[in-house]
């Protein structure tokens, strides 16, 4: 006889996704930033992901990474 699961709530299931989701491959806590762009640094950063093949939030975090380095010389 198998057992019949009960459906999860959304309140489970949205706090099941944001334990997964807020965590860098490393198991770090990320950081939720929401931005709005204009239309040319948008599709600059949606390139700059393409040619670097890394999602769009690793550029960010290279390029301000980069600017903070600069920024302590």
């Amino acid at each position: 006889m198998t057992a019949i699961k009960t459906p999860m709530s959304t309140a489970e299931r949205q706090r099941r996704y944001r334990n997964r989701a807020l965590k860098d491959p490393d198991g770090l806590l990320l950081t939720r930033v929401q931005v709005y762009l204009p239309p040319r640094p948008a599709r600059v950063l949606k390139e700059l992901a393409q040619e670097w093949g890394c999602p769009q939030r690793e550029v960010i975090e290279r390029l301000l990474m980069d600017a903070d380095h600069i920024r302590m010389l």
